[in-house]
């Protein structure tokens, strides 16, 4: 089947191609309830590495002369002309301003940026910890000597991050609904990744884990949302959590 004209596309992806889910994974949900047209560029031209990435935007001349870093970036098409969003925090809240995934009030969008932060804090150490020798090669390529980083990551660097986490969903209503309001936001989408990210990269220790209760009844919930469960029976997710909680 023919894939949507350039006309009808609202937005383009640059991110790694590969057997990965990788920080593309929650743009990639986000895109898809926000029910627009988007093009996951590199996956479908089979791109991959930070500096090819980065080269087939700039050669593309999308957003010519604008500021570029490491992926992913989204290029938002419905701008004229297209603008480029980097930083995996701020393209979900720009997504999520954008089409009311955010929350209702300042405080509510306030924290679910600040939820999303700290999963992308929590994504940086748990790299470092499963690339200890070279982080732009892969885990598989040092595996042994990421085995005591690894250990030390788990044992005392996870915790406080799930724990802030828990707490932040349990204060909204005990925790039986969203992470922030009454309704599906990118905090949800963050956490739901970060939890698949856990659990395909330490799978004993997500089981065993007992306490984030909460966490792991919302990422049932959250399984069972329409928009996302129809992501996750598509073709348009990369269900591949191998490492490094993402």
């Amino acid at each position: 089947m023919a894939g949507p004209s350039v006309e009808c596309i609202s937005y383009k992806l640059y991110y790694h191609f590969g057997e990965f889910a990788g920080r593309g994974e929650p743009v990639r949900m986000l895109l898809h309830l926000t029910g627009t047209v988007w093009e996951d560029s590199c996956c479908e031209k089979k791109v991959c590495g930070p500096a090819a990435v980065k080269q087939q935007l700039v050669e593309s001349g999308e957003v010519k002369g604008q500021p570029l870093l490491f992926p992913p970036t989204l290029v938002d098409h419905t701008m004229s002309p297209p603008i480029a969003i980097t930083q995996l925090p701020c393209i979900m809240q720009y997504l999520g301003e954008k089409h009311g995934l955010a929350g209702n009030s300042l405080q509510d969008r306030t924290r679910a940026l600040q939820i999303a932060m700290t999963w992308n804090d929590l994504l940086a150490e748990a790299m470092t910890a499963f690339h200890p020798v070279k982080l732009n090669e892969s885990y598989q390529s040092q595996k042994a000597e990421a085995q005591p980083f690894i250990e030390k990551f788990l044992a005392s660097r996870l915790s406080p991050f799930l724990q802030f986490f828990e707490d932040n969903l349990r204060i909204n209503d005990g925790g039986r609904g969203f992470m922030i309001g009454s309704s599906l936001s990118f905090a949800d989408v963050a956490i739901l990744n970060m939890l698949r990210g856990y659990s395909g990269s330490a799978s004993q220790h997500y089981q065993d884990n007992q306490e984030i209760p909460l966490l792991k009844a919302l990422e049932k919930r959250l399984k069972e949302e329409p928009g996302i469960k129809s992501f996750l029976g598509s073709d348009r997710t990369v269900n591949k959590f191998l490492d490094s909680f993402c």
